[in-house]
């Protein structure tokens, strides 16, 4: 990969649009100080994501939009974009080309912008994350970072090891797994909160809910009446409102006849109107043209007064224009005369000037003869001293000529010599390197055999990954539904259990007494619920022992009797109702007859909790006893009557009392809690609670089954994951191997390039050296000849000396004559200038009187020509007055006939009136029947309306398509939805809900069924609407959501335990990856550490020959969060640290860091910005040696003013500033093929030879 092209739009000093193409290996930018190299580096980090103004060497991150010169404006925005090629492998994208541009605006908004679509910094940092590219990567090394690198804290330093080392982006994904862990830390939390408050909200809901379904029934039956009610009323009033409409379609029939009569008869006086209206627009248009005429009337004789105002002003500016051109006439007369006198002067004068004017250019022309003497004598030395300037020039050139010559053949001499063993040494590692490139294509080969074997074995073992996930899933399955049978059997167990503290089933009394409220009675604790004293022994038959105790079974145990008078009293007092009390009593005897072995006694299946309780709990069922079939023990009765007993129950419910009284059938059962007795409650949580240990031990072996499993799959995805790392390790030799055999193959070609440019220099230096010896014999001749031709030249200038001294002596007393004669000329010119000018003077004036006397002469002609126009126009302005006055006349006998006219047509309007007002008499009365009757109909319309309103606001349907008949067979059913909620039904009497149960049993009705409903007595139904109203009124607020709300928290309450098995789960998959990821991120870290240690001390002795260098960690035993410090002692010192270093000590020190890490790890781009400014040349080399090694692996951006630098570029940037403020680039790349440079920009015509 390497950078192809920067574009650069605004940024900084890069005012227009810039185009940077770039190639692998050294590009060189360089120029003046401050024509803006940097800024390239800029530009290059801004795009990349930096975010530090500061860094960009500004205040703000507005500061790089280009802020204008004193010829440009400042520009609104900016934007840079960088191309980088052949990325497909290093950045993983599916493209050879990957685009990244960064766009601000003047307001301080950026965008980001990936391949041309818009993305996040986010997204561009992950791009380039772990490539060794990125704003603060070890590829930029610009100015004053080498003092950061080597003056940061060794904690600072690390970032540098981190991005060769590759775990970048493990931090970031740890830092990820970290956030999402806290996350799911405070769910768990919130969860935990939510189950307890879910498990509160139950109890309260559970009432509301049972007063949600009583509010239904009632709803269900009033809706169904109501709706039955209303339906027969809507039917019978759209009878009526039928009736009604054929009375007004009768009525509606005469109107329109009569209407149609006044409308025919009102059209013709429509149109009797319209003549009218007509006629009146004529008396309106016959009035505005009278009107017209008398303005235009008045417009005319206005006309006719001005024309005659503005005449007579004329008339008096013609006389005094008249004056005017008689004084002017007199001015030039005065003139002339004047000029004819001064005209004299002058030509004595110009007489004067003639003759001094001869004088003067006699004694001019014997000037200019001495002075062409002298220039022709000093010409004559000029030319002397020139020739010998240029003879001796032309001598110390052919002896430097000479010299450098001689110093050309000794240098052919040693190039000779050195490019001699050059090419040789050319020769022989090209064959080497010919040997490696077929080494590198077996290594290939192999390379890509072992890939295909290890796609295999990855594609199987991900096979096998797979099935297991498919069985894993199955089990998690299992597992749930194993958990919601838990979670429901918890919630069983809970309601019971909450019932049981409740004393839910005992009376109001009974509750008083065990909740210790009769305190001043009986002591605490001296009562107890009669069922907590109990345990059912046998549970098969606890359905006969609830029988025979009966209302007992909620009985209330004192330990005394002698309480009993006291707490009698109190529930006199206290009108809390009855209550059942135990005391302890004398055992009974019994005699009579033995009972049969079928007949069982009711106390060898119960046994008291406690020992003191023993005689309590015999005598509670003493006398009671337990079989299979009430038929057979009604005949054995019969036949042993002397058989003592007190009551005796059947395992079907069925009871038989000691008096004959049997208590058959079995009541409707109620669902688990709800309608379980206070005796059988205590057997029916220890039978759930056994159930729900079973269910959570199943649960327990599921979830060990689902362990062992997840096992297996994580062994199989580490197998997976090696085998995937396998083949990526394969992909990547494959990858290094084809690289390397490219490398070869490159690397062969450019050794060819060099063999066939040292042979071609070799020849050219043997025929340069030929070429010098012939220019330097050459040159000795030139030598000896320029010697002779300097010292005649010499003669001849002492010569020309003396004569230059006498000919300038000669012409200057002539030159003091002709000052004389100059002085005498000068006076006789000025006499005659003065008499010229005021001769001019006269004659100006002269003209100007002239040309005012034309100009008041074609005023006045001007002036006559108006006054004749204006007189004109009065006169015809006059004609049409009085011609409009005739018209005037005619059009007010016209108006008047028109009038009279129109006063006849209201005349006949006014008669038609009156006979048409009593037609319409008639239709009113008509209407008004019509009328009436809509009225009613429209009352019946709205009753209907009113219904319809009605049903559709109450129950939400049309009462049109409501058929009464089912709706009131509708009303003895069931409500929707009630059925599934008998655990939330109260206690009725047996005959309530029997009936019910009948009613639901109806089915749907027949034809004969609703044929029976035509009978129906309505006044009772409607009474019983009002009071089902009246009923669901007096039961206050209700919840109508409670019963949904109620089987939703439920349904809540088991996905909210979920959902925390769930995060838990997750909590412990988010701590194993950031285990995974730390010990990744170690491994990683450590062996890059170590071998960038090594290569470190490798580029420190090869750059300094010789000297120690070495890198530590400061905390040794946490190497991820360790410091890096940096040991550098130059060949022979002993330094204690690095701050003693020198400037160019700290460069190289610097440099030997970079590429210790480029080592490890290349970056496919470098930019190192002016970092060879403190190194002497000896450094500059080695600087540029090592550089030129790593053009293999990346593409260096090297800012530089060395020469010996940009002799090491394959292409160089020229940055300028022919305007200033504004940089613009030249280019050049080197043609290996010529030795030369050739421009690559417009306007870099030039080239430089490397």
């Amino acid at each position: 990969m390497y950078l192809k092209e920067i574009v650069a739009n605004g940024f900084k000093s890069f005012a227009d649009r810039t185009r940077i193409e770039l190639r692998p290996g050294v590009t060189a930018v360089v120029g003046p100080n401050g024509c803006g190299k940097s800024n390239i580096v800029d530009a290059i980090r801004w795009v990349l994501g930096e975010q530090s103004a500061k860094s960009l060497r500004g205040t703000s991150m507005q500061d790089v939009i280009f802020s204008g010169t004193d010829r440009r404006k400042p520009l609104p925005q900016c934007e840079v974009e960088l191309i980088f090629a052949d990325c497909e492998k290093e950045l993983g994208t599916a493209f050879a080309e990957v685009s990244v541009m960064r766009r601000i605006y003047r307001e301080g908004t950026s965008d980001y912008f990936l391949n041309g679509k818009p993305a996040r910094l986010k997204d561009i940092q992950r791009l380039f994350m772990d490539t060794g590219i990125g704003r603060m990567s070890y590829s930029f090394m610009v100015q004053g970072q080498i003092d950061q690198i080597l003056s940061a804290n060794p904690a600072e330093r690390r970032y540098l090891f981190e991005e060769a080392a590759g775990i970048t982006r493990y931090k970031s994904q740890r830092k990820e797994a970290l956030n999402k862990l806290a996350g799911v830390d405070a769910n768990l939390a919130r969860v935990t909160d939510v189950i307890g408050e879910v498990g509160r909200q139950i109890a309260t809901l559970r009432r509301q809910a049972a007063k949600a379904l009583r509010y239904r029934r009632l709803r269900h039956r009033y809706t169904h009446l109501d709706l039955a009610w209303q339906s027969k009323q809507f039917l019978d009033r759209k009878t009526q409102i039928e009736r009604l409409e054929v009375d007004a379609a009768t009525c509606r029939g005469e109107v329109a006849t009569l209407s149609d009569d006044l409308r025919t008869r009102e059209a013709a006086l429509a149109s009797t109107r319209a003549l009218r209206l007509e006629l009146a627009e004529r008396v309106q248009q016959s009035q505005q043209a009278l009107f017209d005429l008398r303005t235009a009337r008045e417009n005319a004789e206005a006309s006719a007064r001005t024309a005659d105002l503005r005449s007579e002003d004329l008339t008096a500016r013609l006389v005094e224009v008249h004056r005017e051109a008689a004084e002017a006439e007199q001015a030039i007369v005065e003139y002339v005369a004047r000029l004819q006198g001064t005209s004299d002067v002058k030509s004595a004068a110009a007489g004067d000037v003639t003759a001094a004017d001869a004088t003067f250019r006699e004694k001019t022309a014997e000037v200019d003869q001495s002075l062409r003497q002298l220039l022709d004598a000093e010409n004559r030395l000029r030319r002397a001293r020139q020739d010998i300037l240029i003879a001796e020039g032309e001598m110390t050139r052919a002896r430097a000529d000479v010299t450098n010559l001689e110093v050309d053949l000794r240098g052919y001499q040693q190039r000779h010599v050195d490019l001699s063993a050059s090419l040789t040494q050319a020769k022989a590692e090209r064959e080497g390197l010919e040997r490696r490139a077929q080494e590198s294509a077996t290594v290939v080969t192999t390379r890509h055999a072992e890939l295909q074997a290890a796609r295999a074995n990855e594609q199987a073992g991900a096979e096998k990954a797979k099935a297991l996930l498919g069985e894993f899933r199955a089990l998690q399955q299992t597992i749930s539904e194993q958990d919601r049978q838990v979670a429901k059997l918890s919630a069983q167990l809970g309601l019971l259990e909450q019932m049981q503290s409740r004393l839910e089933g005992f009376s109001d009394a009974a509750k008083a007494v065990l909740r210790g409220e009769f305190a001043e009675s009986m002591p605490a604790g001296k009562a107890s619920a009669l069922a907590d004293l109990v345990t059912v022994t046998d549970t098969a038959i606890a359905g006969p022992l609830e029988s025979i105790l009966g209302a007992a079974s909620e009985a209330v145990a004192l330990e005394s009797a002698e309480f009993l008078p006291g707490i009698v009293a109190k529930l006199g007092e206290r009108q809390l109702g009855r209550a059942v009390f135990q005391v302890e009593a004398p055992p009974a005897a019994r005699n009579g007859s033995a009972a049969p072995a079928w007949l069982r006694a009711a106390g060898t299946a119960v046994a008291p909790k406690s020992p003191a309780h023993a005689r309590l709990v015999a005598n509670l069922f003493d006398g009671c006893y337990v079989c299979d079939s009430l038929g057979d023990f009604l005949g054995w009765w019969r036949a042993n009557p002397g058989f003592e007993f007190f009551l005796v129950a059947t395992t079907e419910g069925d009871l038989v009392d000691r008096r004959g009284l049997v208590f058959a059938g079995r009541p409707r059962k109620a669902s688990t809690g709800a309608g379980s007795s206070v005796f059988s409650r205590e057997s029916e949580i220890r039978a759930v609670r056994a159930k729900l240990e079973a269910e959570n031990d199943k649960l327990t072996t599921l979830n060990e089954q689902a362990l062992g499993l997840q096992a297996s799959i994580d062994t199989h995805e580490v197998e997976v994951t090696n085998l995937r790392g396998a083949t990526q390790l394969a992909a990547q030799e494959l990858s290094v191997a084809q690289a390397d055999e490219r490398s070869a193959r490159s690397t062969l070609v450019t050794a060819d390039d060099r063999i066939n440019r040292e042979q071609r220099q070799l020849n050219e230096i043997e025929t340069s050296k030929a070429e010098a010896l012939l220019r330097r014999d050459r040159a000795q001749e030139t030598l000896t000849t320029k010697d002779t031709q300097v010292a005649t030249l010499r003669q001849a200038i002492t010569d020309g000396e003396k004569d230059v001294e006498v000919r300038r002596a000669e012409a200057e007393l002539r030159r003091n004559s002709l000052g004389e004669v100059r002085l005498t000329l000068a006076e006789q010119r000025q006499r005659l200038e003065l008499v010229g000018r005021e001769v001019s003077d006269l004659e100006s004036r002269r003209a100007e009187a002239a040309n005012r006397l034309a100009a008041r002469r074609q005023e006045g002609q001007s002036n006559e020509r108006l006054i004749a126009d204006l007189k004109a126009q009065g006169e015809t302005a006059r004609a049409t007055s009085v011609r409009l006055a005739s018209e005037i006349e005619v059009s007010a006998t016209e108006l008047t006939a028109l009038r009279e006219e129109l006063a006849q047509k209201d005349g006949l309007l006014e008669s038609e009136d009156k006979v048409l007002s009593v037609d319409r008499e008639r239709l009113r009365e008509r209407d008004a029947r019509l009328k009436s009757l809509e009225v009613n109909l429209a009352e019946q319309t709205s009753q209907c309306g009113f219904i319809v309103e009605k049903v559709q606001a109450d129950h939400q349907l049309d009462v049109a398509t409501v058929d009464w008949r089912t709706q009131l067979w509708l009303s003895e059913g069931e409500p929707e939805g009630a059925a599934g909620f008998g655990d939330l039904e109260e206690t009725e009497e047996e005959g309530s809900r029997s009936a019910r149960a009948a009613v639901v049993r109806r089915g749907e009705p027949t034809e004969e069924d609703l044929a029976a409903l035509a009978a129906t007595d309505w006044p009772p139904l409607v009474r019983e609407i009002a009071e089902l109203r009246d009923r669901m009124a007096g039961m206050g607020s209700v919840n109508l959501v409670a019963v949904e709300e109620y089987s939703s928290l439920r349904d809540r309450h088991d996905f909210l335990t979920k959902q925390s098995d769930d995060l838990w789960k997750a909590k412990e998959e988010l701590t194993k990856a950031i285990d995974e990821l730390n010990q990744t991120s170690l491994k990683l870290f450590t062996d890059t550490f170590e071998q960038v240690r090594k290569n470190f001390k490798f580029t420190f002795e090869r750059l300094f020959v010789g000297g120690a260098a070495d890198l530590t960690m400061v905390q040794a035993e946490d190497p991820l969060e360790s410091g890096i410090e940096i040991v550098a002692q130059p060949p022979g010192t002993k330094l204690k640290g690095i701050s003693l270093l020198s400037g160019g000590q700290r460069t190289m020190t610097a440099v030997a860091l970079l590429f210790a890490i480029y080592m490890v790890k290349p970056s496919p781009l470098c930019v190192l910005d002016e970092l060879d400014a403190p190194l002497d040349d000896a450094n500059v080399g080695r600087f540029t040696d090592i550089i030129r090694e790593f053009t293999r692996f990346s593409q260096f951006v090297v800012i530089t003013h060395n020469k010996r630098t940009v002799s090491a570029a394959d292409a160089i940037f020229g940055a300028t500033m022919q305007e200033k403020g504004v940089t613009r680039l030249f280019s050049m790349r080197f043609n290996k093929e010529r030795d030369e440079a050739e421009p690559t920009s417009p306007g870099a015509g030039f080239t430089m030879a490397r």
